[in-house]
């Protein structure tokens, strides 16, 4: 990858576009704050960011149980978002890395419903990548889990199949320099999914135990919010956010492939093929 610390994500951005009209069976109206993310998070390999664009949205047609029906008021997406709390967290002025905290606020295992949850973390992942004011800097994105309140019961919920998709697409598609992810609050019983979860990671993956200080070897102790009053601050103002953006989720010339239109037809190399779900583990 050409690493440049002088991207001139404008002109990148200019070019992907002119690309984009030579590939006519792909999305065509790509927000303009998007192109330049797919420049920066592949600091300036423009090769590299047409090869992740491709992959993206081939993943996307391929799981429309994910990526479909994105309207962010429908009423199992707001579920999704009364139950969690998926925050992106303001800046310290400690650190450039982005980090968004995802933690059960209602814990009833009935309520969790793993492809609404994989569904509507993705909306609120792309709502990210239009807002001005989460920046295109040095730092990496770290997603932090709080697995306090997540119960056996809620792991035999958790479908394989969609759990790869997201594997996959945020760590070889997602616009964004992924450096790590941080699972804290683990209980004992997490670790008899590592060895479904291990050979999809690509990156960092660090878990914590309740009451352990390591994470704070890697994340700035400020970070992590222990005001509840503020996280639901924040909360709100991207309730506020999806919100607004309703109109650019549905609109399916920013998302969609017309196969009807596609000149030189390759099978996809980001179909993902697992079936189950965590039920079928045996669990001590």
């Amino acid at each position: 990858m050409v690493i440049d610390k002088d991207i001139d994500l404008e002109a990148g951005a200019a070019a992907l576009k002119a690309w984009l009209i030579t590939q006519p069976h792909l999305p065509q109206n790509i927000h303009p704050l998007l192109l330049k993310r797919y420049v920066h998070s592949t600091k300036g390999d423009l090769e590299y960011a047409k090869k992740i664009f491709v992959h993206g949205y081939t993943i996307r047609h391929n799981n429309p149980h994910i990526f479909g029906n994105r309207d962010p008021l429908e009423p199992k997406v707001q579920n999704v978002l009364k139950a969690i709390d998926m925050v992106p967290l303001p800046a310290v002025e400690t650190s450039e890395d982005k980090f968004v905290f995802f933690r059960l606020v209602d814990c009833d295992p009935e309520k969790f419903h793993f492809n609404d949850v994989i569904r509507t973390f993705f909306i609120i992942a792309d709502s990210r990548m239009v807002q001005p004011d989460i920046p295109m800097n040095d730092g990496g994105d770290i997603p932090i889990f709080d697995m306090n309140g997540f119960t056996l019961r809620h792991l035999t919920k958790v479908v394989l199949s969609t759990l790869r998709v997201y594997m996959k697409y945020a760590q070889e598609a997602h616009p964004v320099r992924l450096k790590a992810i941080h699972v804290i609050n683990c209980t004992p019983f997490l670790d008899k999914v590592m060895y479904v979860v291990k050979p999809f990671m690509k990156k960092k993956l660090h878990f914590h135990l309740p009451n352990s200080e390591a994470l704070y070897e890697h994340v700035p102790r400020e970070v992590i919010f222990q005001n509840f009053d503020e996280i639901a601050k924040q909360k709100a103002d991207w309730f506020k956010r999806l919100e607004s953006l309703r109109e650019y989720f549905t609109d399916d010339t920013r998302w969609k492939i017309d196969e009807t239109r596609r000149t030189n037809y390759h099978k996809s190399q980001g179909t993902v093929e697992l079936s189950g779900s965590l039920r079928t583990l045996e669990i001590d």
